[in-house]
């Protein structure tokens, strides 16, 4: 399973807004902040919008905070609203990826890894991971 930048830069963008302490901050602050190019952090903004994590308001005092619940909302949930469902491979979600799966002995491998992935990412929540700066769990 691979991260792609904009999981990762969404990422910043909520740890920005959770900094925040539910105040708006512009998304060009955030951009300068995290590291992000304005124009990719404005496209992620509505990504983040859409998927109910972030909200946005407009006008000169304008900008993005966090719309969710910190303290419910988990790792896994944020990661699977900006790139989708975690997998490992295609063959643990897509049955036609591979005609040998039924009689793979990888595939029940791949599928335990990513359920042990899974539940990793979910036992995280915002709070858990910002406030303590660090992972509780390790």
């Amino acid at each position: 399973m691979d991260l792609n930048r904009r999981t990762d830069y969404a990422c910043r963008m909520i740890r920005a807004a959770y900094k925040n302490d539910g105040k708006v901050i512009s998304v060009t602050k955030v951009a300068e902040q995290e590291g992000i190019p304005y124009a990719f952090a404005r496209s992620i903004q509505n990504d983040l919008v859409h998927a109910g994590l972030l909200r946005a308001e407009r006008g000169a005092r304008g900008g993005l905070a966090l719309a969710c619940d910190p303290s419910t909302t988990t790792l896994l949930h944020v990661l699977e609203c900006v790139q989708g469902p975690i997998s490992m491979t295609a063959c643990t979600n897509d049955e036609r990826f591979c005609d040998r799966r039924d009689g793979c002995e990888f595939h029940a491998v791949w599928k335990h890894a990513e359920s042990m992935l899974k539940a990793y990412y979910a036992s995280i929540t915002l709070d858990d991971l910002f406030r303590h700066g660090r992972n509780p769990r390790r």
